[in-house]
């Protein structure tokens, strides 16, 4: 599966662009503030249908335009998909597939997808829990569009629940419409821990064997997924009644503060590299490479899910690398389209350079 051609209107601060691409590599090469990192957005976000990160998909449209519009032609094992999305400020994208409008976007999440890494994804490691609950779901959600509904459910429930909390502390007589939304949440959260624990068995040991070859470290990463509810040797059908029992135990708490205490909501997943917490005491270093171990498996799950390896958006992603990794992460023995930005073609060795496509990029113009 690959990218062959992306067709850009209003873009961030491309007003007009037409680009055909390579199967392999394709390196995007210019000054800072030109729009290299621009291009690689707009790829990932016809690919997997959501910006990157947080971003606002009004934040996409070009400043001074009401509109933007993306068009990708991409290569599938069942033949060329066109993909157009179109932006308007005030209202929701439309997503169209082949010339039909599509409205369930998770239908179309198996077929498309990219992985983005860039040295802002050092918060995957250094930043707030929610960022680390948010790789996972996402991924999943991908893999899994019932576990999105989940979220969606638990997410609803659980602020439905906040609110009859601090309502209670005036009013204490509607203690007993807890209950409902006790047994909701306690179901709903049963089913997410249950696809969060069957999931996190495939990545941290893909986690573990990426760190190893990045780093080179000869301790392995010990990698957790730490609860806020005790659940060690709790068995999968019994995680509903135990996660109703923690809801009851935390009342006095969730009164006092206002908020649900316990459930998937306030999970994390905890990196140890010697006993030490790597979000604390990792250097900048061992944290990049963590982030990097944690895209390239999310990358491995989605090939032994689907057969095809995403697409590759690395984004100012080499220069912390030594040659041997370069070449692996470039032409190594997990083949797929790959897009790299740089200010500084010698990143990349001569040799493989050659094999690719370079474009200038220059004030929002690809040459």
């Amino acid at each position: 599966m690959h990218l062959t051609k992306i067709r850009l209107f209003d873009f961030r601060n491309f007003r007009e662009a037409e680009v055909e691409f390579s199967g392999g590599l394709n390196v995007f090469y210019g000054d800072n503030a030109q729009g290299k990192t621009n291009l690689l957005e707009a790829i990932h976000f016809l690919c997997n249908l959501r910006p990157v990160r947080t971003t606002r998909e009004q934040d996409l449209i070009a400043w001074d335009k009401t509109k933007a519009y993306l068009k990708g032609v991409f290569y599938t094992s069942s033949g060329p998909v066109d993909r157009e999305l179109l932006l308007k400020a005030g209202d929701r994208k439309k997503v169209r597939e082949c010339g039909v409008e599509r409205h369930r976007l998770s239908e179309l999440y198996w077929q498309i997808h990219a992985v983005f890494f860039s040295p802002d994804d050092l918060t995957l490691v250094k930043g707030r829990p929610s960022e680390r609950r948010r790789f996972l779901d996402l991924i999943i959600a991908r893999l899994k569009p019932q576990y999105g509904r989940y979220l969606s459910e638990y997410s609803r429930a659980l602020f439905q629940r906040n609110r009859l909390l601090k309502d209670l502390r005036r009013n204490r007589t509607l203690i007993t419409a807890l209950d409902a939304w006790d047994e909701q949440l306690s179901s709903l959260g049963a089913a997410i821990l249950r696809t969060r624990a069957a999931f996190t068995e495939k990545l941290f040991p893909l986690v573990r064997k990426y760190y190893l070859y990045f780093s080179r470290e000869e301790r392995e990463i010990d990698i957790r997924y730490a609860g806020s509810m005790v659940l060690a040797d709790v068995p999968a059908e019994s995680l509903r009644e135990v996660f109703l029992a923690a809801l009851r135990e935390s009342l006095p708490r969730d009164l006092e503060s206002g908020y649900t205490q316990v459930g998937p909501h306030r999970d994390d997943l905890q990196f140890l590299l010697g006993g030490r917490d790597l979000r604390y005491f990792g250097s900048q270093g061992q944290q990049r490479t963590l982030s990097l171990s944690l895209k390239f498996a999310e990358r491995r799950i989605f090939f032994e899910a689907t057969g095809v390896y995403p697409i590759l958006l690395l984004d100012d992603a080499l220069s912390e690398l030594d040659v041997n990794r370069r070449r692996w992460i470039l032409e190594g023995e997990e083949p797929c389209q790959v897009f790299v930005t740089t200010a500084d073609l010698s990143a990349i060795p001569g040799d493989i350079l050659k094999k690719g496509r370079v474009y200038r990029i220059r004030a929002g113009t690809v040459g």
